[in-house]
Formats: structure tokens, sequence, C-alpha cells
């Protein structure tokens, strides 16, 4: 094999290289390649940042063999498509989802509360008709649009921390503005 050949072939297998899923022949006939070739030896190192980055991210317990396969199947087939600059080899089954889950959660405080001020103004209504049922559905109402508020804020900052923690670049509306500094 000639030496622009193995050029030629050893930029797919980088990727596969860095996430240690080669077999140790081809393991090793990739890293001959990247002892002498400058700029597969800075790709291959950007590989290898990625995978450790990932594995970072990657669940602690191992995955069943079977489904570690379809991960890494799907893995490479996105990496291939990327170098290739081809379309995104996702189908639509695998697009990420909003879990029904997650919107119960979403609105199971605003249903407690709902719940809540509809025995307040039930249990008002039978011992205290006018005195102070209205007004304690006026401050609770209050307090629940404050706690709403609050609730927004807080998951804006965490979102916001969780991207510069990630080292995803976004947009910050209030850029200008001072940020406030929190203890470590």
């Amino acid at each position: 094999m000639s030496a622009t050949q193995a050029h030629q072939e050893t930029p797919e297998l980088l990727s596969a290289a860095a996430l240690q899923v080669l077999d140790p022949v081809e393991v090793e006939r990739v890293l001959v390649h990247v002892g002498s070739c400058a700029e597969c030896d800075e790709e291959y190192r950007r590989y290898q940042d990625a995978a450790a980055a990932l594995s970072l991210q990657l669940p602690q317990r191992q995955l069943d063999p079977v489904r570690a396969g379809a991960v890494r199947a799907r893995l490479m087939a996105r990496a291939r498509a990327d170098r290739l600059g081809g379309p995104d080899p996702r189908g639509a089954a695998d697009k990420v989802r909003s879990r029904p889950a997650l919107e119960v959660f979403r609105w199971s405080g605003w249903t407690v509360a709902a719940g809540l001020s509809g025995v307040l103004l039930v249990h008002h209504s039978i011992h205290r008709p006018l005195d102070y049922g209205w007004l304690a559905a006026g401050v609770l109402l209050a307090a629940l649009i404050g706690l709403g508020i609050y609730t927004r804020a807080q998951r804006r900052r965490v979102s916001l921390l969780a991207d510069r923690l990630t080292g995803r670049a976004t947009t910050n509306p209030d850029a200008d503005r001072p940020q406030a500094r929190t203890r470590r």
C-alpha cells in the first residue's frame, strides 16, 4: 500500500481509532500513519479530545452489548456523514423528542396550586362566605405568579450556566448587564 493511499484511507479511521472501536491491527496501522503525518496527527488529537469529552457525558453504568453496538453504529454513521459532508443519517425516529413524562412534571406544580386554591375557595365559601376568601385567593394567586417568574429566571440562569460549562456559544440578551457572582 502506498503512502498516498494510506493517507486517503486513514482520515476515515481516525475517529474510530480515537473511540477505540477498531481492531488492534487497524489501530496500530492508524497510529503508524499518524506518527508520520502532521495533518492526521492534529486531527487524531482533536478526535481524542472529543472522545474524552464524550466519555464524561456517558452514563456511569455499562450499556448492554446490543444497545452499545447500536449506539456505536449510529455514532460512526454520523461521523462519517459529517466527514463526507452528506445529509444527516438520523431518521425521524432518531431525532430528539419531548417525552410525555416531562410534560406531566412541567404542569404538575400548577395543577397542585390550582387544586389548593380551589380547596381554599370552597373552604372559605362555606365557613366565611364574604370575609377573607377572595382576599386569600388573590394573595395565593400573586404568590403563584411570583413563584412562576422566579422559576423562569432560575431556569434561564441554569441553562446559561450549563451552556457555559459545556462550552457552547449562546447569545445572551443581557450581555451588557453585570452578572451576579455566585459562591462555589
